[in-house]
């Protein structure tokens, strides 16, 4: 009897690639929100309609979620170990091609996704405190 129920490692290894590939760099660009375009109110006699929020509020609060799990990403990071750290960030945070990793490591691309993949798993494991990427098998 297993204490942990066993991982689907192709569909957790898919959850995470499609997270570095589509949804993190959205939240690397949210996370540097430039708030010089966020204007002063207006104040005017003239009655207007009924607003249902706050723009610059919704701007800060989507701005500081996006740092916070950048930060949880910065974090899951840190506990993983090297080349697959060095992988990943080379590929996603350098935004590397797989040629140019390939050429700062040394490795042959063949290779370098197997560490890449074995990457995915780590940072699942890491990053499953702020949102589980695992995915379990039934």
């Amino acid at each position: 009897m297993a204490l942990l129920p066993e991982l689907d490692k192709r569909k957790t290894r898919e959850n995470v690639r499609q997270f570095f590939e589509d949804e993190f760099p959205r939240l690397q660009q949210q996370a540097h929100i430039s708030f010089v375009d966020v204007k002063s109110p207006i104040i005017s006699g003239m009655p207007g309609g009924a607003h249902d929020g706050n723009a610059t509020d919704i701007k800060l609060s989507i701005h500081t979620q996006a740092k916070v799990y950048v930060q949880a990403v910065l974090d899951a990071f840190a506990g993983m170990t090297q080349p697959y750290r060095h992988f990943m960030e080379l590929r996603y945070f350098n935004n590397l091609t797989w040629d140019q990793v390939c050429e700062r490591t040394g490795y042959s691309t063949r290779r370098g996704q197997e560490i890449i993949n074995e990457a995915f798993l780590m940072f699942a494991e890491g990053f499953a405190d702020t949102y589980d990427f695992r995915v379990m098998k039934a």
